[in-house]
């Protein structure tokens, strides 16, 4: 197996002259076949004979199964197939990432046994030649529960006396993780330091909510014993190896089909009880079976996230410069551990806790809980968004205290670049190594988001608004994201007679670009036109491994696979060309699509594609993460009466590496923006005391539109260093981080037009009622505006 060592490219020995594809703001090379509608999502999928499953759904929160009786839908017409727990072996969902005993003994079973334990929860599946008949049939399937107490308060959970969602477990906290030094010593710097504030932060329910639902079409070729699934996205390798674990066929024997895939955001594409139940019914029916998701149950079952409740203590000195912290985290994981177990938020949520700044000391724990609601995972931004509204929040409060403005008081305590490399007092979180941050600039990240903007006018025109009686207010935020994770990546790389070449690789297309970017790359190492390229991903037929898409890693992994397996290719033509001319391999040398072989005093070039047809590399380097930083500048106006908030200026600096394609990374960034909008001020999953969700429709879970979305302002700073002939030096990654700094951002702007009721915004999302209520709080004298600040960012 090749080593990033020993494919290093070749001197070439003349260069074209060509502008490099990287680093250009190249339009997509993927969107004409969606703008034409010639784009294959997975209800596009059929197949002949193919019948239609529709999945039965518990309507009640928690409780004991009495009895499931199917006869009623069994007698229907063209109902195929009606199967219950009873049916299925004795199996359950494994966990992703991080698995623990704590969390394998709260694993879902793909339908439910004896107990459910949110409304959404599968407990019969319906097979029907329509897919309305067997919605029909379905509402014919009753199911007899004994209503048991809900337990849906994340802190009410974590009482020694309440319902257990697993009694075998004995509570329902299932993991707990800590980070920081001791707390004894932590608690002590707090009590001496000059500022103290401590406050109590809760985040409500929110969710990905792709535009395209889930759904998946499964066929069953009995004389090859082969399994072929639609519909897979994110990490249908990991997929591919849980099917056949469950459904006992081997790995070979499986085939999953990625399509055109409508938005994931960390929620799509994970092994969900129906990525069993559909392909499991294929084989027993014998015929191919699709499934496709209403929106209504998209809300009900897609991994939920966000919900949370800290109580944070943070101390400083008089000067605002930070001493102490001391969290303590509740994370609601709803009733069962599910694709990301039970301790990676919890760890994602400390990680990212301390942020860009430096501490004499801190500490902190998070706890995973379990609630009778919709399990819980990853949302864009995981683990990220939530500790950098918290701790923000109280950098403002702090900055409040001690009389200094919100700009300046991160200007003192960010880390510098004569501090690195940085020991985090951090624990990596895949190679469990000491976390150093040992690249990037954080002040001249947030120095040139601040010139960017114009801070200082800003502020300036904010106070002689706010003392001319409008309610506006002005935020300026820091934040980290650790992203660009994994442990591997591949392709290969073809090279066809006629020129061009395809790049199969493992990385996955959730909309990001993938096809674009990995395009740019191999089109600048092989020096021909990006239209000679093609990427392609789809298919575990072609591409045998592949981690998938997450954290920010798919145009780096995929990108070093690429850029291996192109020099493998490349090495390999050497090579063969030695062999077949007689010559010296030492003296060829690869250039783009070529090699250039000796020919007296002169050199003939030969085509790769006439010596090698292809080329494998498998990247691992160890590790990839980087901390890559950012801030976010916005200025809002408030309505107390309506209690509306309206944003009316954003600006959004990220620091990149090096940006592939400018273009579609701001995309990238302005789109994770605008969810963070929604998660700041309008999207919450809302329950009944009895645990029945409220929101089940757009009509209910409020989706930011154009209206309430700002023209975000985006500058990408590019800190990373080149190499030369490796187009991907310096890139970090990027894509999240336009979310994750974006409900502090938001809250505390709120917070400073709100003036004498700021300490009291700790929640999100804001919404109208909180901002009417926290005008009413001021008297009559604070409303003018916000505390003046004693000293100016300047």
């Amino acid at each position: 197996m090749s080593s990033e060592t020993t494919t290093k490219p070749r001197r070439r020995a003349s260069a074209k002259a060509r502008v490099p594809y990287v680093g250009r703001p190249l339009p997509r090379v993927e969107d004409r076949p969606l703008l034409v509608g010639a784009g294959g999502y997975v209800d596009d999928f059929e197949r002949p004979g193919m019948l239609h499953a529709h999945v039965v759904r518990s309507e009640v929160a928690h409780g004991r199964i009495r009895s499931i009786d199917v006869a009623a839908a069994r007698r229907l017409p063209g109902v195929e197939h009606v199967i219950t727990a009873a049916d299925l072996p004795p199996v359950e969902i494994p966990v992703r990432l991080f698995p623990t005993d704590s969390s394998n003994r709260t694993l879902q079973p793909p339908l439910a046994r004896d107990r459910v334990r949110y409304v959404g929860e599968p407990v019969a599946v319906v097979v029907a030649t329509d897919p309305y008949l067997a919605e029909d049939a379905a509402a014919q399937v009753a199911v007899d529960v004994e209503p048991l107490v809900p337990v849906l308060d994340v802190e009410q959970a974590a009482d020694d006396d309440a319902w257990l969602l697993h009694p075998q477990l004995g509570t329902n906290v299932i993991d707990r993780v800590t980070v920081g030094g001791d707390e004894a010593e932590v608690a002590r710097l707090i009590r001496g330091a000059d500022v103290v504030v401590r406050k109590r932060f809760r985040l409500a329910r929110q969710g990905a909510v792709p535009l395209e639902t889930r759904g998946l079409l499964a066929e069953y070729d009995a004389d090859a014993n082969a399994l072929t699934v639609w519909g897979a996205a994110k990490v249908k390798h990991f997929n591919r190896t849980i099917l056949s674990d469950l459904i006992g066929l081997p790995e070979a024997s499986l085939r999953l089909i990625e399509g055109d895939v409508g938005g994931g955001f960390g929620a799509r594409g994970e092994f969900y009880p129906e990525d069993y139940l559909i392909p499991w019914l294929a084989r027993e029916i014998g015929r191919p079976v699709k499934w496709i998701e209403d929106r209504r149950e998209n809300l009900l079952a897609l991994n939920h996230s966000r919900e949370q409740q800290w109580d944070l203590e943070l101390a400083a000195d008089r000067e605002g410069r930070f001493i102490a912290f001391r969290a303590s985290v509740l994370w609601a994981q709803g009733a069962y551990s599910r694709t990301h177990g039970s301790v990676l938020l919890p760890r994602l949520i400390l990680l990212h806790a301390s942020g860009p700044y430096r501490w004499q000391a801190f500490w902190g724990e998070a706890s995973s809980v379990l609630t009778n609601k919709t399990p819980a995972g990853t949302y864009r931004g995981p683990g990220q968004y939530e500790p950098t509204f918290v701790r923000e929040r109280m950098v403002d409060l702090v900055a409040r205290e001690v009389g200094i403005d919100p700009a300046e008081i991160r200007r003192r305590n960010i880390i510098t670049k004569a501090e690195m490399p940085y020991d985090s007092g951090l624990l990596d979180l895949d190679t469990g190594l000491p976390m150093v941050y040992d690249d990037g600039d954080f002040p001249l990240v947030f120095e040139q988001l601040l010139e960017r903007c114009g801070y200082d006018q800003l502020r300036a025109d904010v106070v002689r608004r706010q003392r001319a009686g409008e309610r506006v207010g002005l935020s300026a935020t820091s934040f980290i994201e650790m992203g660009n994770p994994g442990v591997f990546e591949q392709a290969r790389v073809e090279a066809l007679p006629d020129g061009r070449f395809v790049a199969h690789v493992g990385i996955a297309s959730v909309g990001q670009g993938v096809e674009t970017v990995l395009s740019q790359v191999a089109a600048d190492l092989l020096h021909v036109p990006i239209e000679q390229v093609a990427v392609r991903y789809r298919d575990t037929a072609t591409v045998p491994e592949g981690q998938g898409a997450f954290s920010s890693r798919a145009t780096v992994w995929g990108g070093y696979a690429v850029a291996g397996a192109i020099r493998a290719l490349q090495e390999r033509a050497v090579e063969v060309a030695a062999e077949r001319f007689n010559a010296v391999a030492d003296e060829i040398e690869a250039d783009g699509d070529s090699v250039l072989v000796p020919r007296g005093r002169r050199r003939r070039r030969v085509p790769i594609a006439e010596l090698a047809s292809e080329g494998f590399f498998r990247y691992e380097p160890g590790s990839a993460s980087h901390v890559l930083t950012g801030g976010n500048v916005a200025l809002v106006r408030v309505d107390p009466g309506s209690g509306d908030v309206v944003l009316e200026r954003w600006w959004l600096a990220y620091e990149v590496g090096r940006a592939i394609n400018p273009l579609t990374l701001e995309g990238q960034v302005r789109g994770a923006a605008v969810q963070g909008i929604g998660g700041a001020l309008l999207e919450a999953f809302a329950y009944a005391p009895d645990g029945q969700p409220l929101t089940t429709s757009f009509l209910d879970y409020a989706l930011p539109t154009a209206a309430e979305s700002p023209n975000v302002e985006v500058l990408l700073v590019e800190l990373g260093e080149r190499r030369e002939g490796d187009p991907l030096s310096g890139a970090k990654g990027g894509g999240e981080g336009g979310i994750i700094g974006v409900g502090a951002t938001v809250a505390n702007a709120v917070a400073d037009a709100l003036g004498g009721a700021a300490g009291e915004l700790t929640e999100l999302p804001i919404l109208p009622e909180t901002v009417q209520r926290l005008a009413a709080l001021q008297a009559p004298a604070a409303r003018g505006g916000a505390k003046p600040p004693m000293r100016s960012a300047s």
